[in-house]
């Protein structure tokens, strides 16, 4: 009986001092080391504790015309500022009216116009880099004077030809003759 009688005492008590009602039970929080469980419709979180997609979720990645109209902006850019050294050492025998363009070098490169023509126009960077000897090789052009594209001017045509494969691999140059074929030829202009 005494144990009945002291919760029914502690309520009187707890009225004839002005509560109006017993004060709520809470649980203590868990310790830090223990984890809390989530509820059941909760998102799982990763190791930082932000909340992830649901499995099933695609993220969201780059618009893929976004991309290449970015690849392409890069590209162009480059290309303008690379324009004075190839109108300088490639535009005699490579552009429409120039003093040694023939047929045969228009079929092969044309740069009358950007983006650029001529069945080899898809893998041009590669081209370039090989005739002008970015990649190592030995420069055979221009064709009067080998290797004489150096410097600050070679670097510009070298970033030209980064901007370029990198439009072309990422799928911008759809279309282009030589997009389908990359690499590995050799050619003589």
């Amino acid at each position: 009986m005494t144990r009945h009688l002291f919760p029914l005492l502690a309520t009187l008590a707890l009225a004839a001092c002005g509560s109006k009602s017993p004060p709520a039970e809470t649980t203590p929080p868990p310790p830090d080391d223990e984890p809390v469980a989530a509820p059941p419709d909760a998102m799982p979180a990763d190791h930082e504790g932000h909340t992830m997609a649901p499995p099933d979720a695609v993220p969201a990645g780059p618009d893929p015309a976004q991309v290449k109209a970015d690849l392409l902006a890069a590209e162009t850019a480059a290309y303008d500022q690379a324009k004075p050294v190839f109108e300088k050492y490639c535009a005699s025998c490579h552009q429409k009216g120039g003093k040694s363009a023939t047929a045969k070098k228009m079929g092969h490169f044309d740069m009358t116009e950007y983006p650029f023509g001529g069945h080899h126009t898809g893998e041009m960077a590669e081209t370039i880099r090989k005739v002008l000897g970015i990649d190592g090789s030995k420069p055979t052009m221009p064709k009067n004077k080998p290797g004489s594209v150096k410097g600050d001017e070679l670097s510009l045509i070298a970033a030209w030809a980064d901007a370029f494969q990198a439009s072309h691999e990422g799928g911008a140059h759809e279309g282009m003759p030589g997009h389908e074929g990359h690499g590995g030829h050799e050619h003589k202009h």
